[in-house]
């Protein structure tokens, strides 16, 4: 059969697949997909280019780390670098401004803490640690205080203990003109009414207040009594006694007390007149019955797990006495929790049921007030949130989310990963990347899987963090760093019907052990690669291939000083446009061999794209699995310097693009162009082709077209 052109792929948007989807050729995202992308990403309907590289910022305390970023404007931000006992604060641009002791912050409590930020305040969350805050100094960045989380009147609840409980006592006066012949009164108690009640003498006739004495009355409110003893959710612990020292001239009052096993709630005692309008009955409170319960929150019962802003409120939740609760506080006064006050805007204490075992886990507001649990995710039906309305619950999905992997919108949709505890350190604990949004015809949040295609990417997963939309692609950025060290970055453009799942590789088998994105939209991540732990920041190809990169200049001998951060290591240099080496630091020194006064080094891992496997389809859609090969290859480049090719599960070659024509003494200019690879060798059962780098150099792939026999 002779060689044929394979199809143009000017489209890679489908990010990697699983190496078992392999020959899967019907899908109809197979072919904008590949078996590897690392360190380059999709750029949506036009190939791929590089992923960023990395400067180097400063040298870790340790590989036990999380991040957090305060945004104090838009100009001003902050990224708080936790590490056992201490915080290293890091201005927005790459300055260490402080370093503040945390004793409290040990290593069991680390890897669970929880923050937020707002203007020049961070708290920091556990469970098991009562509420830190931090408070930077608005003068001077370089002071920053701690202090405790000042709770305002914590909600006391009760938690199954033994409480003091306080009587509920109601008085009801009853008034009558001395045209009353008789008087009948009847009685409810939170809505349960009781039949009607006569004033009687003591041979049982019906008896005129004017002519009845205090045994009539006496009399009287043992009927009552014996009539709210019988009501439904009473019993013998309800009683009325005439109250003889208030009696004044065509005016008794009856007192109805609420004590023993009814006593510690709040009840509702209307009392009416039914037989004459020439009497009255008024029902009015003289003791609030409570029950005075313990703080929700304290050194005995541990502290939130965490807090988010909902309707300009303080959403505070998973306290763990009632880890399905959330106390919201007073709109606008986010410390303040008092359930006590009234009005729309007071604070309030919200429940997902009365008795769950879930814990919730985050708290997103989108179209409605979002709750995701370890074993669901709830939405409030209620638009506002507001005082005298209880919150209507609906679970809307039972995937969970995974802990501290916060939930994003992009697109429009709400994007979380599903899992459990043990799914970030447990390999046999599936985790899927879910979408949802609201359905306005079904009136719920439906979710859809988005990684299955790319599930091995999906793994371990233990934090998140989305980077908006950068220069030159049109597609945000949601990072994934994961308990094993590796990075994930998903790309979505959903009007586009993309979802791409690429790795970002640490270059000298590093593994990613913190990340956050700052107030400017820089990723910041803590990268260990053996004894060397550091802290680094992302930066575009355009300006930085490398990791770890340090910016410097050589002597005029052209040796380069100041690098004993990788020495015995493999680095690369840019010096005003050239690429230069590698070299091994030796002493922390290395030599260039000329003077430049702009020079990056750093660490370089080399790009690499896999397409999926070619095989020959049938008339009748028949694979024809047989040993074939990808001979040829035209790729088009833009503004490029540096490509390599293979196929076949060949080494990939190194394709030269520097031209004849290309000015003599300077660095070669960026080249836009096909590039035509031919003689390929190799045959194989599906063959792939790779395109990669040999050596560093600014690489865009707009499209690429193989040639096999197959």
């Amino acid at each position: 059969m002779a060689a044929q052109p394979g199809s143009l792929k000017s489209s890679c948007n489908s990010g990697e697949f699983s190496r078992d989807l392999a020959g899967k050729i019907g899908m109809r995202q197979y072919y904008s997909a590949g078996l590897k992308f690392k360190n380059v990403e999709p750029v949506p309907q036009a190939g791929f280019q590089l992923m960023p590289g990395t400067a180097f910022v400063a040298e870790a305390r340790s590989a036990t780390v999380k991040h957090f970023t305060l945004p104090v404007s838009s100009t001003i931000s902050y990224t708080l670098i936790f590490s056992v006992g201490w915080v290293d604060i890091f201005r927005q641009d790459r300055v260490k401004v402080a370093s503040v002791e945390i004793a409290e912050i040990t290593s069991a409590l680390l890897p669970e803490l929880g923050f937020y930020g707002e203007a020049n305040t961070v708290g920091i969350f556990h469970q098991d640690l009562e509420t830190i805050r931090l408070v930077r100094d608005g003068a001077d960045d370089t002071v920053w205080v701690k202090d405790l989380w000042p709770y305002d009147s914590v909600p006391e609840v009760d938690l199954g203990g033994t409480y003091t409980k306080t009587n509920d006592v109601w008085d009801v006066g009853v008034r009558w003109s001395s045209a009353a012949s008789a008087l009948v009164l009847s009685f409810s108690i939170d809505g349960e009414e009781t039949k009607a009640i006569k004033l009687v003498n003591n041979l049982g006739d019906e008896l005129a207040p004017d002519s009845a004495v205090n045994a009539d009355f006496d009399r009287l409110a043992t009927n009552v009594q014996t009539e709210l003893r019988g009501l439904p959710s009473m019993n013998a612990d309800v009683a009325v006694t005439y109250e003889s020292d208030q009696t004044t001239t065509r005016y008794i009052v009856l007192r109805v007390t609420f004590s023993a096993s009814l006593a510690g709630a709040e009840y509702q005692v209307d009392a009416r007149i039914v037989n004459t309008s020439e009497a009255s009955a008024l029902s009015y409170h003289i003791e609030i019955g409570e029950t005075e319960g313990e703080p929700l929150v304290s050194d005995a019962k541990g502290w939130f797990a965490g807090m988010t802003l909902a309707q300009d409120r303080a959403v505070y939740y998973s306290p763990p006495a009632r880890q399905a609760a959330l106390a919201m506080s007073q709109i606008g006064e986010y410390f303040r929790l008092n359930i006590e006050a009234t009005g729309d805007n007071a604070a309030r204490l919200e429940a997902l049921r009365t008795q769950t075992s879930e814990r919730i886990h985050a708290v997103y507001e989108d179209k409605y007030l979002l709750v995701f649990t370890d074993k669901a995710e709830w939405f409030a039906s209620n638009r506002t949130i507001e005082q005298g309305k209880p919150l209507n619950w609906v679970r809307t999905s039972t995937n969970g989310i995974q802990p501290h992997v916060e939930p994003v919108e992009m697109e429009g949709r709400v994007f979380y990963v599903s899992g459990n505890e043990a799914a970030s350190t447990d390999p046999n604990q599936g985790q899927v990347l879910y979408s949802a949004n609201y359905d306005d015809v079904s009136t719920r949040y439906s979710s859809k899987p988005e990684s299955l295609l790319g599930a091995h990417l999906v793994d371990r997963i233990n934090n998140s963090k989305l980077q908006k939309k950068v220069r030159k692609n049109n597609a945000s950025r949601w990072w994934l760093p994961s308990a094993t060290g590796r990075l994930t970055c998903a790309l979505v453009i959903l009007d586009q019907d993309i979802l791409a799942l690429v790795e970002w590789v640490a270059a000298d088998g590093g593994k990613v052990r913190g990340l956050s994105v700052d107030g400017q939209n820089k990723v910041w991540v803590t990268v260990e690669r053996g004894a060397t732990i550091t802290h680094e920041v992302m930066e575009e190809q355009d300006v930085n291939l490398f990791q770890g990169a340090i910016d410097t200049t050589t002597d005029l001998a052209g040796e380069v000083t100041g690098l004993e951060l990788w020495s015995g290591r493999e680095v690369w240099a840019e010096a005003d446009g050239f690429i230069l080496g590698p070299f091994t630091v030796t002493a922390g020194k290395i030599d260039l061999g000329d003077a430049y006064d702009d020079v990056k080094v750093g660490l370089w891992q080399p790009p690499v794209h896999e397409s999926m496997p070619y095989y020959r389809l049938l008339p009748n859609d028949e694979i024809l699995l047989r040993p074939g090969r990808i001979h040829s290859a035209t790729i088009n480049v833009i503004d490029s310097e540096s490509i390599a090719v293979g196929a076949n599960g060949g080494t990939p070659k190194n394709v030269p693009l520097l031209k004849a024509t290309d000015p003599v003494g300077a660095p070669m200019p960026r080249k836009t162009q096909a590039v035509r690879v031919v003689g390929m060798p190799g045959m194989t059962v599906g063959p792939t082709l790779t395109i990669t780098q040999t050596r560093p150099g600014r690489l865009r792939v707009r499209d690429y077209t193989p040639e096999a026999k197959l």
